[in-house]
This record gives structure tokens, sequence and C-alpha cells, in this order.
């Protein structure tokens, strides 16, 4: 794997997202991360999802997506679909941890997890779409308002406002904050104690909370794809868009 480091040690993953210092998600990133859950759930007990140290990730790397076919983009979409709901419909305890800003699809993925730690000074979530012409993906939308409530979402989505980690707990975002020196560390611990819960007792618990969830975004996963793209596509997203690329290339 090029974009993803898959570590194991004793009977736990960490799974690290590894493109470059944004850690910008493409199709074949997302695609790795699947591959390290499904080589994960062989024979660990839980998985440790991580990022960088300035950057959990990016996004989508908007010079490389500009650049993508229609039929590539409608991909690069289903493929983080996908990822989300193989992360929220694993039966292992899945712990995530932004050390750095997780912005747009990233923060999505981080919200999939079952519980969310993030360092402190300046780590910034949130879902800036809006602010490009596009909106959040539809498995994003619903997943934030299935996690923050109806109130918090609209409101992240409507301003595309990020939110220090600081704030981010109160609104249900996160579980936890710490220095980022020893976040990553707090989680393990979290995720010690989760594995030393009935292992088929969880997976049920879990299967409960997300499954009406994630039956719902698959149902409505390539209609809404669809649209999406046709809107990634039009001319005044195109506009906002390559002029977002601009002012990140400075």
């Amino acid at each position: 794997m090029n974009n993803v480091i898959s570590e194991k040690v004793d009977d736990y993953v960490r799974i690290r997202l590894s493109n470059g210092t944004a850690n910008t998600l493409t199709t074949e990133l997302l695609r790795e991360v699947v591959l390290a859950l499904d080589e994960a759930e062989i024979s660990a007990r839980g998985i440790m999802l991580c990022g960088g140290d300035k950057f959990f990730s990016n996004g989508v790397d908007l010079d490389w997506a500009l650049k993508q076919s229609s039929s590539e983009m409608r991909a690069l979409f289903l493929q983080l679909g996908g990822c989300i709901l193989r992360l929220m419909e694993s039966p292992l305890p899945i712990v995530g941890v932004a050390k750095g800003h997780a912005i747009g699809g990233a923060l999505a993925m981080l919200l999939a997890c079952d519980y969310r730690y993030a360092g402190t000074g300046r780590v910034l979530l949130g879902k800036p779409e809006i602010l490009l012409g596009v909106p959040n993906p539809y498995f994003g939308d619903q997943l934030l308002r299935f996690i923050a409530t109806d109130f918090v979402a609209s409101d992240m989505i409507y301003t595309g406002k990020l939110v220090p980690s600081e704030d981010a707990v109160a609104l249900h975002l996160l579980h936890d904050i710490g220095e980022k020196s020893v976040i990553e560390d707090v989680a393990f611990k979290k995720l010690l104690a989760l594995c030393d819960l009935a292992p088929v007792a969880f997976a049920e618990s879990k299967r409960m909370r997300v499954g009406n969830f994630c039956a719902d975004v698959r149902n409505q996963m390539s209609a809404r794809v669809a649209r999406q793209v046709e809107i990634w596509n039009s001319d005044g997203a195109q506009k906002r868009l390559r002029a977002a690329a601009k002012r990140l290339s400075r």
C-alpha cells in the first residue's frame, strides 16, 4: 500500500493515512483503507484510524479531482461513501484520532468511527463543501446529522465553518481531546477497553445502532452521487472549485 500504513501490534491494528502532508483523499487511498480494514478483521480485535500531525486529512485532493472525468468523480464519491459504510459496519471497535485538521470527506471518515479523539492547538474540523459551490455528499450530510444532531449539522453544513477541536466535544463531534503528543495513547486505552467487551455483543450492539442509517445511505447512494457529480460539473461549481484549488496551491 502506498497511501495507507497498516501496523499490527499484538491484537490491534493502526491504520494511518499517509498521502503527503495534507493526506488528501483519492480513489486509491480510499481503496487501500478498505483493504486494510479487510485484512485487520481477519485476526485483530480492534482498529485505530489515524492521520498525520498537521492533517488527519484535508479531504478530496482538488487538483487531482479537477482533472478527473465525470465517471471518475462518480467512482470517487462512491468509493468514499463505501469506505464510510465499511468503517461503520465493521464488527470490530474502531477508534479515530485526528492530531491534525479533518476537513470535508475526511471528517465523515472520522465520524464513522465508534469513538473519536483529536489533538488540541488549532485542530479544525468541518464540512466546507458549500463554500466551493457543491453540496455535502448525502452520506456525509446524513452522518453529521446522525452524530451531532440536525441543529449542529445544519449550521456547519450551511455555513461551511470550521470548528476548533476544543469546541467539538460539546457539539458531539468528538469524545475527547488532548495534547497531540499523547492523544493517540489516550485513544488506544479506550480501544483496549472496548476490546475487553464480549465481541459478539459489541458487534450486535453496533449493528443495531447503525443498521438503519447504513441501509438508507446504501439505498440512496447511486442517485445521490449522480446528482452530486452533476452539480460538481456545473459552471458555477467549477469556477469556485478552481479558485479554491489555486488558493491552496500558493
